[in-house]
């Protein structure tokens, strides 16, 4: 068994005139807040960018006990306390104040387990732990809001890059997965993609291009769509993810044209599997890149499959998380949980042979909450979400009425991309990780980042965006 890594407006979220004691007029000016360039944003990036493509695998980059993502946490917070002065404002912020709270209680939870657990507490701790990548990203972008932008026209690189990287990594790791190199001190491999946090990541990408946010290419949306095609065969939860951002950007742009032709290519890549029955088999689950798996899996959600293994492994999780409730929300760890520390599989007797004592937690992150933080806990997560997604909401609208466009986009990437985590969140273990926790909470600390930066300097995106992306929007 090996060692997981350890890893606003005038409205009630934002940030209150008074609060904001950093002047908007001095957050350019050179040397106030900060140099202009940040470094620690560039480790960001490549840190993620690692995650997206090669998974767990490089979340063990680093030397045990220090692995990238928490080597890249404790610079933040340097970065953070001595070269910026924006922490007076993200301490003004109430979603921070949640936040904290919401951390303090995980503390509450995680101490008492320490002793005996040790180790294994804090790699359960991490689960919220990762939260604190919220208010550096806030504070870092505060410092000198036009990072905002920068960083989405470097999400726009990205884009290109994932999309051309993906069929490389997931081919590779499906057929040469045994040659893959593993680290020598721990017994994982390099390349350690999985199909949920990979469609996360796609449909972040159609996210980016559906809000206006960025240009493409019809090569890039074929490539897009073939992607899908490639992994959401082996993924029912990262599959219902990009279907939910499809939803939630048809809602709110039913007239992209990047939503038009990817449903296209889609639909015509659906009807020739379906009338020529193309089967295309990997190593793996045994599952194939075909119409009938693509469409067992989004059935085996929402009703009963043909296949045996996919209503097997929905029961499997529908019983642990039922057990979850009963002994939570109608039993004896309402108010506590089980807390941070103890296996829950174990415990709950749901570990099974196929998982060698390696699982630890129900495929549910917001149940992994309910089960070692409690109700209160759930209901400090569920606020702490709740909060975050009604003001990109809020946002969105306002920006729409103004006729800010880029900003319009941006509060709806941001929303999608959000929604995404948390629906495959909601199918696998995911955010307890820091392939998906770290992705999770830099997309919140951005979204509070542009709330505040929509209010104090809307210019920021009018001047970039706009220059850089002038038919994307029409697109």
């Amino acid at each position: 068994m090996t060692t997981q890594p350890l890893h606003l407006g005038p409205s009630r979220f934002g940030v209150p005139p008074e609060a904001a004691f950093i002047p908007p007029a001095r957050l350019d000016q050179e040397g106030t807040a900060g140099p202009r360039h940040c470094a620690w944003l560039d480790l960001l990036c490549f840190t993620l960018l690692g995650y997206a493509l090669f998974g767990k695998g490089f979340a063990y980059l680093g030397l045990p006990p220090l692995f990238i993502g928490d080597a890249v946490l404790l610079l933040g917070v340097l970065w953070l306390l001595v070269l910026t002065r924006s922490t007076s404002v993200v301490l003004s912020s109430p979603p921070v104040w949640l936040l904290l709270l919401l951390m303090g209680w995980g503390l509450a939870r995680t101490w008492p387990y320490l002793a005996r657990y040790r180790v294994d507490a804090l790699r359960d701790a991490a689960l919220y732990g990762y939260a604190a990548f919220a208010p550096v990203v806030f504070g870092v972008i505060v410092a000198r809001p036009r990072r905002l932008a920068a960083l989405l026209r470097r999400y726009s690189v990205f884009a290109r890059v994932f999309l051309a990287a993906v069929p490389v990594v997931w081919l590779g790791s499906r057929f040469f997965g045994d040659a893959i190199p593993r680290w020598p001190w721990a017994d994982v491999p390099i390349v350690h993609a999985k199909g949920g946090d990979l469609l996360v990541h796609l449909a972040g990408v159609l996210a980016f291009w559906a809000a206006g946010t960025g240009r493409y290419r019809p090569f890039w949306l074929l490539l897009l769509a073939v992607n899908v095609g490639l992994v959401g065969a082996y993924n029912r939860g990262g599959l219902i993810s990009f279907l939910l951002v499809f939803a939630v950007c048809g809602l709110f742009r039913p007239l992209a044209g990047a939503l038009w032709r990817i449903t296209a290519v889609i639909t015509i890549t659906l009807l020739l599997l379906a009338v020529t029955d193309l089967r295309f088999r990997m190593p793996g689950k045994g599952r194939e890149v075909s119409f009938s798996q693509l469409a067992g899996n989004v059935l085996s959600v929402v009703g009963e499959s043909e296949e045996q293994e996919l209503d097997g492994t929905k029961q499997w999780r529908l019983n642990w998380w039922g057990d979850i409730v009963n002994y939570t929300v109608n039993g004896p760890y309402f108010w506590t949980g089980k807390g941070f520390g103890i296996n829950l599989a174990d415990d709950d007797g749901y570990q099974g042979t196929a998982w060698e004592g390696q699982l630890r937690s129900p495929h549910n992150g917001h149940l992994t909450v309910l089960a070692r933080a409690g109700v209160p806990g759930l209901a400090l997560w569920l606020l702490v979400h709740a909060a975050w997604a009604a003001e990109m909401l809020n946002r969105y609208l306002q920006a729409k009425a103004a006729g800010r466009r880029r900003w319009q986009g941006a509060f709806l990437f941001l929303l999608a991309y959000w929604a995404a985590f948390m629906a495959n969140a909601s199918f696998d273990v995911f955010i307890e990780g820091p392939m998906g926790g770290i992705w999770l909470w830099t997309v919140y600390g951005a979204g509070l980042a542009a709330v505040w930066a929509y209010r104090h300097h809307p210019e920021i995106l009018d001047d970039n965006l706009d220059q850089a992306a002038p038919g994307a929007a029409r697109r």
